[in-house]
């Protein structure tokens, strides 16, 4: 399988997170990131069920950064109503 590079740049706190989630099941980063981009694609031309927590999933990470970004609310859908 041919390789190659994806260049991301990411926020501090997340790159820590990483490379200690990588450290904890003993893979390099590229493993791990490889890892999970690939269950991330998986899950998105999964089945129905596994498509649904992948959309909620980020949902949630879209939502708190809408949040931490000091973002009204204000007229905003609910997970809710976005996923029925």
């Amino acid at each position: 399988m041919a390789l190659t590079q994806l260049n991301a740049r990411v926020p501090e706190e997340l790159a820590d997170q990483v490379r200690a989630a990588a450290k904890r099941q003993g893979m390099s980063v590229q493993d791990y990131v490889a890892d999970v981009l690939a269950a991330d694609q998986a899950a998105a031309e999964g089945p129905e069920e596994l498509r649904r927590a992948r959309a909620s999933m980020h949902a949630a990470v879209a939502y708190q950064r809408w949040n931490e970004a000091g973002r009204s609310e204000a007229g905003a859908m609910d997970m809710g109503e976005v996923f029925g």
